[in-house]
């Protein structure tokens, strides 16, 4: 009888043993897969793989190189085949046979086959300086939305300390009205000022959700990826004077270069339509059957421009190469102004950084004094509200002050085409 009791209590174990582990296994598949860490270096490499921008750029590469095999290549051989007697003859019979066979080869004028080659290289190089200037583009996204998502995370934190505030200040408030201390209106007030809080919160969680889902569109990811920022703001130095940055100068800047190389494409193409003024030739070899005997002939072909001696292309292509001046000096001119605004705007965060920190050192202070002062009523309803806004502001301030100022210098290193940072994300691939 024991040895049965002992057997059924067991079973009952194991039983409820299995039913307990399916359960937890059955919850932890449930379970929500954990958010993806990103931080903005992975960040940086997701867009240069997958970013379509970048694909894009990659393949135009890959099809101006297309064009430079293309324009290395002699021009297609032209053959030809005469067949004859079709006719019947005196007895009746038809020579079908071939009478000839003839191919050519068509040459362009001398040098101009080299031009094209020369002409095609430059493409190349002009589209991968467009790659360059696509991931300076792109860099620059990159950091800006990542920088948003911090920004964003962090005024939710202050919006949801905000929100405890006022709950309590609201708590406060309707106690005293309660108790016939504090007016209908300053409870309505109070009241007012809550929802007002609650929306800025909400509004605070759309604007990151927002904020992701851009990233991931930059990423070339699916918008509704789930990941969690791992880094936050700091202050950054702009340890160089205007001076200073001018000596690096802007001769590394992709739409320099692109201008640069564009203009050396417009001068080969304008010394091969010169070039095209000279006589084109063919040489070819032909095979005649000629009363069944054969025999064999060489060929050789000149093609003169008689009519205006290409007079038409050559003005073209003069007119694009002057064109092709006027635009490097304005795209250097562009790029002067480019760097001295964007380090205008990095001065003037880095100075308001200055004045957003001394500002959130006495938005504390400023809190806590409003409520020790308010429960002693020794200031009113609208001086406590005000008090409170005051400080919540000065903090969202900082931190975007310091969003500011990180945009700011990415940019000037953007239009430098150099980091100014310890961390040489900019030029790392390239």
């Amino acid at each position: 009888m024991p040895v049965e009791i002992y057997r059924k209590i067991s079973l009952f174990f194991l039983i409820a043993l299995i039913g307990v582990n399916s359960v937890t296994a059955e919850n932890a598949h449930n379970e929500p897969p954990a958010a993806e860490e990103l931080n903005f270096h992975d960040a940086l490499e997701q867009a240069y793989e997958y970013s379509p921008k970048m694909i894009e750029a990659r393949k135009s590469i890959e099809a101006s190189k297309g064009d430079l095999i293309i324009a290395g290549t002699f021009q297609n051989p032209e053959g030809e085949l005469e067949f004859g007697g079709f006719k019947k003859d005196e007895d009746g019979k038809r020579n079908t046979n071939l009478d000839s066979f003839e191919i050519k080869q068509p040459f362009d004028p001398l040098g101009v086959r080299f031009l094209k080659s020369k002409i095609a290289l430059g493409e190349v190089n002009i589209q991968e300086e467009k790659l360059r200037a696509v991931w300076m583009e792109m860099y620059l996204n990159v950091r800006q939305s990542y920088s948003e998502i911090i920004l964003h995370k962090k005024e939710i934190e202050l919006a949801s300390q905000n929100l405890e505030a006022m709950r309590q200040f609201f708590s406060r408030v309707q106690l005293r009205y309660n108790s016939g201390q504090a007016l209908k209106n300053d409870f309505q007030r109070a009241k007012i000022e809550l929802l007002k809080v609650e929306n800025d919160y909400l509004s605070a969680q759309k604007e990151l959700q927002a904020g992701k889902a851009r990233l991931n569109l930059i990423l070339g990811r699916p918008m509704d990826t789930d990941f969690e920022i791992v880094e936050e703001l700091k202050e950054e130095e702009l340890s160089m004077t205007f001076e200073e940055i001018q000596t690096i100068g802007f001769e590394n800047r992709p739409d320099i270069k692109m201008a640069d190389f564009a203009l050396d494409v417009k001068r080969k193409n304008l010394f091969k339509e010169h070039l095209n003024r000279l006589p084109s030739y063919y040489l070819g070899f032909k095979r005649i059957d000629e009363d069944d005997r054969d025999d064999y002939a060489i060929l050789v072909g000149v093609s003169l421009p008689l009519w205006n001696l290409n007079q038409g292309e050559v003005k073209k292509a003069q007119a694009e190469k002057d064109i092709q001046e006027q635009r490097v000096k304005t795209t250097r001119d562009q790029a002067s102004l480019d760097i001295y605004e964007a380090y205008l705007r990095a001065d003037l965060h880095h100075k308001q950084l200055d004045i957003a920190k001394k500002s959130l050192e006495e938005a504390d202070e400023l809190l806590r004094l409003a409520n020790l002062r308010y429960s002693e009523g020794k200031i009113d309803f609208l001086n406590y509200l005000d008090q409170i806004r005051t400080a919540t502001q000065s903090k969202v301030n900082y931190y975007r002050t310091l969003f500011n100022l990180s945009q700011s210098i990415s940019e000037l290193e953007v239009f430098l085409a150099q980091s100014l940072r310890q961390e040489d994300f900019l030029n790392e691939k390239f």
